[in-house]
């Protein structure tokens, strides 16, 4: 409980600090929030998300452009995560479409242990895997810097990743379970996180 309430109050003190800043101007025009702010930071967590749990960096190249890259913990064991995504507005708040690749390090040759619906034991081996990511969703950048985004979707398995090693056969309830824990399935995530000003004032694209 403690670490909740650490992780709430560092969320309230950027979403305060977010609304004390102003966007810039140029010759009297408002740029766009991802000209001014185009490198970020986030936390990342989800299911068949692109890290599992870990961090992100976000980084626009375009007001409308991004590139998200990370690294976390996940049941595919190490996850390796990069997509491109189009913003479809370049005010704070704009709905978004993505497609990526994240690749999970499996167990290590690790043999992992289930029990199956009849008490029996299911020993397997989770091998490298790789996905296709494909998604969409919203995000909102403040004009001091806070960041939020969230996205549904789905992740395609491309390669046979579940080795079994020992144990009886899985039951059809077991082999689902097992495709839902390592095999292709829905996207539903969340990243939190500062997006940084530019020292030398925004990019010019």
């Amino acid at each position: 409980m403690f670490y909740k309430k650490i992780v709430l109050f560092i969320f309230l003190l950027l979403l305060i600090y977010s609304s004390s800043e102003g966007q810039q101007f140029v010759n009297d025009i408002e740029l766009p929030i991802r000209m001014t702010r185009s490198f970020g930071v986030s936390g990342n967590t989800g299911w068949n998300s692109l890290t599992g749990f870990g961090i992100t960096i976000q980084n626009y190249f375009t007001p409308q452009i991004a590139l998200d890259a990370g690294v976390g913990l996940s049941t595919l064991g190490v996850k390796f995560g990069g997509r491109v995504r189009y913003l479809f507005l370049t005010k704070n708040f704009s709905p978004f479409v993505s497609a990526g690749y994240i690749y999970g390090m499996g167990s290590n040759s690790n043999e992992l242990e289930l029990e199956d619906t009849d008490d029996s034991i299911i020993r397997f081996i989770v091998e490298p895997s790789n996905f296709i990511q494909l998604s969409g969703g919203i995000e909102y950048v403040s004009n001091g810097g806070f960041f939020i985004m969230t996205g549904i979707g789905y992740a395609l398995l491309l390669n046979d990743n579940i080795i079994l090693s020992s144990g009886s056969t899985p039951s059809d309830e077991m082999k689902s379970f097992l495709n839902v824990l390592y095999g292709s399935g829905f996207v539903v995530e969340v990243s939190v996180g500062y997006i940084f000003g530019r020292k030398k004032g925004y990019n010019k694209f």
